[in-house]
């Protein structure tokens, strides 16, 4: 932090205005031609992006020339208000200044990688005198030893389990001096060998560690034979106990690594990465390869790229190995920009440069490609469904003939029992998915067996407030009913003056729908996408309506006949409730259950509520 408070110091900042071309053209001049790192900011001195130069002068000035610069720059430089640099003695010294400020302030138009999700390691805390094992998601540059990650994520806790099983390393998180008076349970398990009671020393505890690191790092050979010195020396030592379960860990090492899948490229450490790129958006598969076995995977989605360069590439390799081990070998389907300088980046932090090879053919080439089909097929797997209710959406806009296509559809149900609890639901659909936080309910007013009443009151309610709000509308409003609650729906648009709101309803009994000004309804083929988009949309607005009516119910319920017993409060009416299920069980139920349920108090008080009510 010294180094970079300095830097700051005699950081010169240039006030830009890309409005003000003269002006603009001005302060560029003056610009420096030494390495450094510069910093975009908006008007309100937000950090836009920070990115490291050869030469200042020449890097910041290409982004006010460039004609033909892709969307997302464009967007950058149309933002650019402000612009600091920090001057560097080299261009290495600006990298590892650039990866800093990225990490530290996360700016918006840098390339953050958003991981497909958080894959678990396995964590072996080799500085510790009494190493322990456990499974994180967290991975810091604390000594410990990282294994991973797994995919999927249960691989990690069985590999975990097997550690315990094996090898006897503990998890627990205690301070060990072996001076604890007994062990846990752990230790009768033979999950332990109870380094807190003193049961084995730090050297030989040490030793378990040692042959758990060669089992996560995939050293099946060296293992086998310090387990097999190790079952003979304990049989050649009488204790025969100890030489079967190395016997046993040897057989189940076996069957562990025969389920793992082997690609021998070499000896070496090895990341693949593999590209895919689909509407704007990349998918980058990683493979991890440990000693010639691939041990994991890891994915990562880029939004806004239009093509997987060299450029691209570099970036990605700065974040991931900004925070994580660098492997000996680094593959990669093109030459990454500045690769030498990158090298000796990476070589700054591992101790030596890694290989970053462009592989040209043999098992190399395969297992790259094995990495961009799973990127292709990621990317698929997560954008299709996107991309297919897309289509359905321009199917629904051409059945109905909308205006708009319908990314926003709002559907609305009546539920009540008898006129009783009447409630509505108004249920929030987005690109044909539920966005459930837009969900809402209603308790209406007309305590009577009359949907169209209730229909025009739980829309006028939506509706009004939305608009008194200034709330963004939907493209489609969905009525669940036939013809009768689409024309009270339609009259409370109207009074709203929202005429120009899209609607329909789909009626239950033939899957019919309407549209104000025709009486004759549309037949959407069963079979068809659209048709099960709108029941998936008013099956929805059912359930939570339902949902809705059901629990004022069984509140009522609880409330209007167990609270009205003298002395008996929601808390007895509740465990009530629970034990027999229902009111009529309760009066039924004998003395003896009644005592057993709430006391002998409580008992006495519904016994005579019962005598009263016969």
């Amino acid at each position: 932090m010294g180094l970079f408070r300095h830097w700051l110091a005699v950081a010169v900042v240039i006030r830009t205005n890309t409005e003000k071309s003269p002006v603009l053209k001005r302060k560029l001049a003056d610009l420096p031609r030494s390495p450094g790192v510069y910093l975009y900011r908006d008007q309100e001195d937000n950090l836009l992006y920070v990115g490291k130069a050869k030469v200042l002068r020449n890097r910041v000035k290409s982004y006010f020339q460039q004609q033909n610069l892709d969307a997302k720059t464009r967007r950058l430089v149309g933002r650019i208000w402000d612009l600091e640099f920090i001057v560097c003695e080299t261009e290495l010294e600006a990298l590892v200044l650039e990866n800093n400020l990225i990490k530290e302030h996360f700016p918006p138009f840098n390339i953050l990688l958003r991981d497909d999700k958080s894959y678990p390691y396995v964590k072996l805390t080799w500085k510790d005198p009494f190493p322990q094992v456990f499974v994180t998601r967290r991975v810091v540059k604390d000594g410990s030893l990282y294994f991973g990650p797994f995919f999927p994520a249960s691989t990690a806790y069985r590999t975990a389990e097997l550690v315990y099983r094996f090898f006897q390393l503990r998890d627990c998180d205690l301070v060990i001096d072996g001076q604890r008076a007994r062990a846990c349970m752990k230790y009768q398990l033979h999950r332990c060998t109870a380094p807190c009671i003193g049961v084995v020393n730090a050297e030989t505890y040490r030793e378990q560690a040692k042959e758990a690191r060669l089992f996560l790092e995939g050293k099946r050979d060296e293992l086998k034979s310090r387990l097999e010195t190790a079952m003979w020396k304990a049989a050649e030592n009488h204790a025969f106990e100890q030489a079967a379960q190395h016997r046993d860990a040897l057989l189940q090492l076996d069957a562990w690594f025969t389920k793992q899948k082997v690609a021998t490229v070499d000896q070496d450490d090895t990341d693949l990465f593999g590209s895919a790129v689909l509407d704007g958006r990349a998918c980058i598969h990683r493979l991890v390869m440990r000693e010639g076995r691939m041990v994991g995977r890891k994915e990562y989605l880029l939004d806004e790229v239009e093509a997987f360069d060299g450029a691209l590439l570099a970036q990605v390799l700065q974040r991931i190995y900004a925070t994580e081990p660098v492997p000996a070998r680094i593959l990669v389907e093109v030459e990454p920009e500045d690769a030498e300088l990158l090298r000796d980046w990476l070589g700054g932090m591992r101790g030596a440069k890694p290989v970053i090879h462009v592989p040209q053919r043999g098992e190399k080439v395969e297992l790259l490609a094995m990495a961009q089909e799973n990127a292709r097929l990621a990317l698929e797997r997560k954008f299709e469904p996107a991309r297919l209710n897309q289509a359905v959406l321009e199917g629904l806009q051409a059945f109905l003939g909308l205006a708009h296509l319908p990314r926003r559809i709002e559907c609305f149900d009546i539920s009540h029992g008898q006129g009783r609890e009447v409630v509505s639901s108004c249920v929030v659909f987005t690109d044909g998915f539920p966005d459930k936080a837009n969900y809402r309910r209603f308790k209406l007013t007309n305590e009577q067996n009359d949907d169209f009443a209730n229909m025009q009151e739980t829309v006028t309610r939506r509706y009004r407030r939305m608009k008194e709000e200034n709330r963004e509308l939907p493209d489609l409003v969905l009525i669940d009913g036939g013809l009768g609650q689409l024309h009270v729906a339609q009259e409370a648009l109207h009074g709203l003056e929202l005429d120009h709101l899209e609607l329909g309803s789909l009626a239950k009994k033939e899957e019919l729908v309407y549209r104000p000004g025709s009486s004759e309804p549309l037949r959407i083929p069963k079979s068809s996408p659209v048709l099960q988009l709108l029941q998936r949309v008013r099956d929805e607005a059912h359930r939570f309506a339902i949902t809705y009516h059901r629990a004022l119910r069984a509140k009522r319920t609880l409330q209007t006949e167990l609270t009205q017993i003298p002395g008996i409060g929601e808390l007895t009416a509740k465990k009530l409730l629970q034990h027999f299920g229902s009111v009529t069980k309760v009066r039924e139920a004998d003395t003896q259950d009644l005592e057993a349920a709430v006391g002998k108090a409580a008992a006495r008080k519904i016994e005579t509520w019962r005598a009263g009510a016969i």
